[in-house]
């Protein structure tokens, strides 16, 4: 089963083709209804969604909580036995939203949830991975928590096994320069931006 989280920000991409499992995020729910998707799933305190459709489960939670949606909508996936989450809807004006989306790829497995939109994909490494790759796409690797050591192969700004603390963040703008990249991570983890359009 890959989950689809429609989460309350701008949504860019058609979701019907990201997966098979769609939930709607508090006010993310919209964003479904608004592509002729019916949700499975409704979890949220509900704060920014006026109506809920008829038939639908709905998780609903306290506004009073230490969670946030999102985070609620993930554990509630991984209980459900999802294979991959594919995050949607989420970047917009709540910079502080999209850094605790950031925060939380790395405690799930790697891979486990990507975020998506029309020019990005943003995902977890830890360890080593073999990746697709277009030739002169912008990529960003950053680490997650305290640090990292990492190798990157494949690209233009190619290291090894070198340290990247959070507050140093060269790993900012490589560029793919063939169509597989390796990004290896001997210590920590790394939150990977993949630009499938280079930014302005």
């Amino acid at each position: 089963m890959r989950c689809v989280l429609a989460l309350n920000g701008i949504c860019d991409v058609p979701l019907k083709d990201l997966g098979d499992f769609f939930v709607g995020v508090d006010g993310g729910t919209k964003h479904l209804l608004g592509q002729g998707i019916t949700p499975d799933l409704i979890v949220g305190d509900l704060d920014s969604l006026n109506e809920i459709p008829n038939g639908v489960e709905v998780l609903r939670f306290s506004p009073e909580k230490d969670e946030i949606d999102s985070e609620l909508a993930l554990i509630e996936c991984q209980k459900r036995g999802a294979e991959e989450v594919v995050v949607a809807c989420w970047r917009g004006e709540r910079a502080d939203m999209e850094l605790a989306l950031y925060m939380l790829l790395s405690r799930f497995p790697p891979l486990w949830m990507r975020l998506v939109s029309e020019k990005l994909e943003v995902f977890f490494v830890k360890g080593s991975l073999e990746l697709k790759a277009r030739k002169g796409e912008k990529w960003s690797v950053l680490p997650a928590g305290g640090g990292a050591v990492v190798t990157l192969r494949g690209f233009k700004y190619e290291i090894e096994e070198r340290p990247m603390p959070p507050d140093r963040p060269f790993g900012v703008s490589n560029v793919a320069e063939s169509d597989r990249v390796l990004i290896q991570t001997l210590e920590g983890g790394v939150v990977v931006f993949r630009w499938k359009e280079n930014p302005s």
